[in-house]
């Protein structure tokens, strides 16, 4: 009982639009469908990373852990607002912007740069997992256990924003394809601002 109170609650978390979300969106309207599958595999990717840093404990770096996640963050930040800006700025489809055919690697390294600088997104699993672990029990294997229920959870909400946006980008790329830009540009944008603003 308590794994579905667990599978509930994170599929109500999931669902709810954050910057890994809008970076699937833009790229799924900007390239297609597969960009935006390769951008869950980097944010799935960074989950692993907070996952296991709060598995593990962060005893070790704890005293060098704001510094690290402000570096981080701002970096992110940078790199968003430069893509979302570049974005925007696109009034047609050249070859750079169709979609992709191949594993470009670029999206995956997109999803974990901004999983990663979101510092939110450690607290949050920091003060969401605890709630479901049993004391009782070894707390590293509990917390690997739910922080991969919740990976499963994200990738496949997250991979539906893929698919349905990509798809979405189909049916009206050719009339549409700088009102598309200029929507990806600017919610990598707000993104890039967000994480500046935390």
């Amino acid at each position: 009982m308590e794994i579905i109170y667990f599978l509930i609650t994170s599929f109500l978390v999931v669902i709810v639009p954050g910057p890994t979300v809008s970076l699937i969106v833009a790229n799924s309207l900007k390239y297609g469908l597969r960009a935006g599958i390769l951008n869950v595999i980097g944010t799935q990717m960074g989950l692993i990373v907070l996952i296991l840093l709060l598995a593990i404990g962060f005893k070790a770096i704890s005293p060098f852990l704001e510094e690290i996640i402000k570096i981080i963050r701002i970096i992110g930040a940078i790199y968003l607002i430069t893509l979302g800006y570049l974005t925007f700025k696109l009034n047609s489809l050249s070859e750079e912007h169709q979609k992709i055919k191949k594993f470009d690697k670029k999206f995956i390294l997109q999803g974990l740069i901004v999983i990663l600088s979101n510092p939110k997104a450690f607290l949050f699993l920091g003060s969401f997992i605890p709630q479901f672990v049993d004391i009782n029990k070894p707390l590293t294997n509990q917390i690997i256990f739910f922080g991969f229920l919740f990976m499963i959870v994200g990738a496949i909400f997250d991979g539906a924003y893929a698919v349905i946006f990509g798809k979405f980008r189909d049916i009206i790329i050719n009339e549409y394809i700088g009102l598309l830009n200029k929507l990806g540009g600017l919610l990598l944008l707000l993104v890039g601002l967000f994480l500046l603003i935390l």
